[in-house]
């Protein structure tokens, strides 16, 4: 059985005027040089897209000058390769994903990118389009997506994963038309992901490479295994095929490169011209006679092969430069100039150098240097591939791997034994030529004890302070010490988590959960607000509340919007909402959900006939994938006419069966709390647990809590609850109202069963409401029109319009989700129908509805008396009077209590936990964490306060 899926709501938090370029590592490259416009034979031009850790793809202008030659091709031109060229400028830049893009390609003649990512996603962009900044997704992995390849002729892209599969893409219907199971061939499954794939031109035939150590390659029509090349000793990482599909060429784990005759099945030569692991292979050459390779320790090469055929020719290989990292994807350009993806965020450009025979006519210049013997290898021809077999003796026999076949698939090394390849290769270039530069990106963080404020350091190792609540970077502490900064700047102060935090893409990703976006709650004092708002005595706030209500403002005011006019349509028993709203009901504690209730029933909502062949049960899928605003410069749009253009999902389905929400009492557990308006569940199939308030005796002492717990106390101990404030409100944790004054009682945990329940409820002197009552009240509820929760009820927060928020869906058998939707801070409401058919149950709730999921008040007990040597009295219970209150009261509420009871001024009073003189807005929960330190009961002291002597 499958695990839940849940969705989670997350928002970007980063500079509004940040520089659009690379935070992360460069994961992938393409360059484009057929979509040169001009209509003369001279055109500037050359488009180079990067793919990065960070979730970017971008696109950069080269303004290179290119001419027409004879076969209608764009050629770079001989005097570009001279002179100085202009500087390279961003073209687009779009957050496609939410975790590292690991490849990209480009496809149908530079007018598609398609990028696969580690949030399993593969998504398609036309840059060209009537709508540039348009993306969707068209299909996605069960675990990271690692590589991709393009097939240009039948029009087909192949992506491989971790999941150990091979999807191969129809682009035109945006589906997938094949998929290979590579890990059924054997029981080492974990062996079995795919690091690398190739394709020749016609697609006839398709290569894929893995930790298995061998080259499967694969009919892709069928999805049959063709055969297998061994002879690597270690995984691998990057393949080559030539147009016609004759020869590949593999880059391993194990330092070398093999070139392959696909009739012969076997290994021609070997080049064993890399110290270390070889991690990226590129080539333009129909034939593959020249490559360029890139390995770990940062060494990138140039082959080259001469003569007839590969199996024929000489070849040499040049040590062109060295990166400062590995090597992950090389991307030339004609034999002009390299660009290389690393681990760093810039781009670095460099020269390459001409082939053997330009290098003879051409004059000697910084782009044709003289080539010292240093940073060359002259190699041996390729054997032939009916070259007579080579006698089993002549081969080592660790080198054979468990898959060989045949010794014949790892020739013998035309190096000598002795010799040190770190020192074969001096590379020519030590520096390059030009450099996109990136940006430092965030690497680690901590979050403050106010739970407002994260501290976090980036690559350059500067430490930040950033607001998560105003989405706005606070203060820059320069290159420091994370935890020496947080020590200075943290308070004794202590509230529960309600949000993560996730910053693999080098920015700050807040992540909301149904199980505790609600659960912090401070007093408004504590926040910083404008100077013209008047905060009332003890106001409390709710942080996740707060955020969300201003995160979907426009969300809100367009959903009333539209309310509104669909009451004025079709009256106030039909409102026009939007069609998931119809499907989905509010569930409030307690209700019996072992039947669905009819249609009719539900609140102002009704459901409209299902399309034909369409299950009721099952949720839709959502309209788009990705939306943003043009603010961000993103290729992405709520709705575009592009997306007509693609027949296929716009985004993976749930990955699991979906599980009905509902409300119910204290058994939940935070990590399965179910939310607040769901589908109906199926008529035969009742989806949920009898109601805790049943008269089921295994339900309630199911749904005895630690507080019930905490109220067995000695008999001797005073009964009665008394109160903190003056007024008489208490406080209860329903699904519909926030407490915004401190109404917090103090209460003396009682032994009786009722007072259990009393406390379960937040209440002393009120009794629990009866199933009958609930009922009651639900059946109101369905008559209800949208409560959103009122602006006016906070204080005034302006977040940033560029603040960008993701909805996505997560489950147990993953380790990353998939996003629903990407929009922004300003775009939501626009985008309102995508939101209302993506977004959680919890989070409709709460913005339709003004509902939350019900939650226990925490509270915590302790103890008064008087200090030692105070000659105060006692309060009435004695030494041992245990109370209980809110984690969060504070302590000049406890003080006002002892005033009360003791009839002294409580401006002379002063509390005391341990030796430590506590500050009248100290809370419960603060005084426990950060000075007593312990469990159990919180130990006060009360005593006068001395009096302060003045010096004359």
């Amino acid at each position: 059985m499958k695990a839940a899926t849940r969705r989670k709501v997350s928002y970007v938090v980063k500079l509004c005027n940040e520089e659009q370029t690379h935070c992360l590592g460069v994961n992938s490259l393409a360059i484009d040089t057929s979509n040169c416009n001009a209509k003369t034979d001279n055109a500037e031009g050359g488009v180079l897209y990067s793919a990065g850790r960070d979730g970017i793809v971008a696109s950069w202008d080269l303004h290179m000058d290119f001419k027409r030659n004879t076969d209608e091709k764009w050629r770079l031109d001989g005097e570009t390769k001279a002179g100085a060229l202009p500087k390279t400028t961003c073209k687009a830049f779009s957050q496609m994903h939410t975790d590292w893009v690991n490849d990209i390609v480009l496809c149908e003649q530079g007018t598609c990118v398609v990028s696969a990512s580690s949030d399993r996603t593969i998504k398609l962009w036309k840059p060209y389009s009537d709508t540039p900044r348009a993306a969707h997704t068209i299909g996605y992995h069960t675990d990271y997506a690692k590589c991709l390849t393009y097939a240009s002729k039948p029009g087909w892209v192949a992506s491989g994963g971790l999941d150990r599969r091979i999807n191969i893409w129809d682009i035109e219907k945006s589906e997938a038309a094949l998929t290979i199971d590579a890990g059924m061939l054997h029981n080492t499954s974990s062996k079995c992901s795919i690091y690398a794939l190739a394709v020749n031109t016609t697609g006839s035939i398709l290569a894929s490479g893995s930790p298995e150590k061998v080259v499967r390659l694969w009919d892709p029509k069928s999805g049959k295994r063709i055969s297998k090349l061994t002879g690597h000793t270690d995984n691998i990482r990057a393949l080559l095929i030539s147009e016609d599909g004759q020869y590949i060429l593999s880059g391993s784990s194990d330092s070398t490169i093999k070139l392959w005759s696909v009739k012969a099945q076997r290994c021609l030569t070997t080049y064993e011209t890399h110290p270390d692991s070889v991690w990226s292979l590129y080539s333009n050459h129909p034939e593959l006679k020249t490559f360029y390779s890139g390995s770990r320790d940062g060494l990138v090469n140039k082959t080259e092969i001469t003569g007839q055929t590969l199996a024929e020719g000489d070849s040499e290989c040049i040590g062109l430069f060295r990166e400062d990292s590995g090597v992950l994807k090389i991307a030339a350009l004609e034999d002009a100039y390299v660009w290389t993806a690393t681990s760093s965020s810039s781009i670095n450009r460099w020269l390459s150098v001409p082939s053997i025979e330009s290098r003879q006519v051409l004059p000697r210049s910084e782009f044709n240097p003289e080539i010292p013997s240093s940073a060359l290898i002259k190699l041996p021809p390729a054997k032939s591939a009916y070259s007579p077999q080579v006698a089993d003796a002549f081969v080592a026999s660790d080198q054979i791997t468990m898959y060989a076949g045949s010794v014949l698939s790892i020739p013998i090394s035309y190096q000598d034994d002795d010799l040190d390849n770190e020192d074969s290769l001096t590379p020519l270039r030590t520096a390059p030529d030009y450099v996109i530069p990136g940006k430092p990106g965030i690497t680690s963080h901590l979050i403050l004890h106010n739970r407002r404020h994260l501290l976090t350091k980036d690559t350059n190792g500067e430490i930040t302070m950033w607001d998560l609540t105003k989405c706005i970077q606070v203060k820059n502490f320069g290159k420091r010490d994370l935890e020496d900064v947080a020590s200075e700047v943290n308070s004794l102060e202590s509230f529960p988590a309600w949000c993560s935090i996730d910053t693999k893409i080098g920015a700050i990703t807040v992540q909301l959960h149904e199980f505790n976006c609600f659960d912090c709650e401070m007093y408004a004092d504590e926040v910083e607000l404008p100077d013209n708002y008047q905060v009332r005595e003890d106001q409390r706030l709710n942080l996740g509340k707060w955020v969300i209500a201003n995160l979907f403002e426009k969300f809100i005011e367009q959903e009333m919007k539209n309310e509104s006019e669909g009451n004025a349509r079709y009256g106030d028993d039909q409102p026009d909402r939007p069609e998931s709203v119809k499907s989905r009901t509010v569930q409030t504690p307690g209700e019996d959900k072992s039947t669905p209730e009819p249609v009719p029933t539900v609140p102002s909502i009704s459901i409209p006939p299902p399309p034909p062949n369409v299950n009721v049960d099952e949720p839709k899928f959502p309209r788009l994938a990705v939306t943003t605003n043009a603010v961000d410069q993103s290729p992405f749009l709520p709705s575009s006419p592009q997306a007509a253009q693609f027949a296929g999902p716009f985004t993976a389905p749930p990955s699991s069966n979906p599980q009905s929400d509902y409300f119910s009492g204290a058994h939940h557990t935070p990590a399965r709390r179910e939310s607040s308006v769901q589908l109906p569940p199926p008529a035969a199939l009742p989806t949920s647990p009898t109601s805790p308030t049943s008269g089921n005796f295994m339900n309630r002492l199911k749904n005895l809590s630690v507080k019930a717990k905490l109220s067995r106390v000695p008999t001797n101990e005073l009964p009665g609850n008394e109160l903190l404030a003056p007024t008489t409100s208490t406080t209860s944790i329903s699904a519909s109202t926030t407490p915004t004054e401190d109404t917090t009682q103090l209460q003396q945990p009682q032994p009786s069963p009722q007072a259990q329940n009393a406390t379960l409820n937040g209440s002393s002197g009120e009794a629990k409401p009866s199933d009958e009552t609930k009922l009651k009240d639900i059946e109101e509820s369905k008559s209800e029109s949208y409560t959103p929760p009122h602006l006016e009820d906070f204080p005034p927060l302006e977040i940033p319009s560029s603040t960008m928020i993701i909805v996505a869906e997560e489950s147990a058998e993953a380790s990353t989700g998939i996003d629903l939707y990407r929009g922004t801070v300003g775009s939501v409401g626009e985008d309102a129908g995508t939101i209302i058919d993506v977004a959680p149950s919890w989070l409709l709730s709460y913005l339709l509805y003004n509902k939350t999921p019900p939650k226990e008040t925490v509270k915590l007990t302790f103890v008064l008396k008087p200090a030692t040597g105070s000659s105060l009295d006692e309060l009435p219970g004695g030494p041992n009077n245990r109370l209980l209150a809110n984690r969060v009261l504070r302590v000049r509420k406890l003080i006002q209590y002892i005033s009360e009871k003791l009839s002294i001024e409580d401006g002379s009073l002063e509390l005391l936990c341990g030796d430590t003189v506590l500050t009248p807005t100290m809370t419960l929960a603060a005084i426990k964490q950060h000075i007593l330190k312990t469990s159990g009961d919180i130990p006060l002291c009360y005593r006068l306060k001395e009096p302060v002597i003045v010096n004359e």
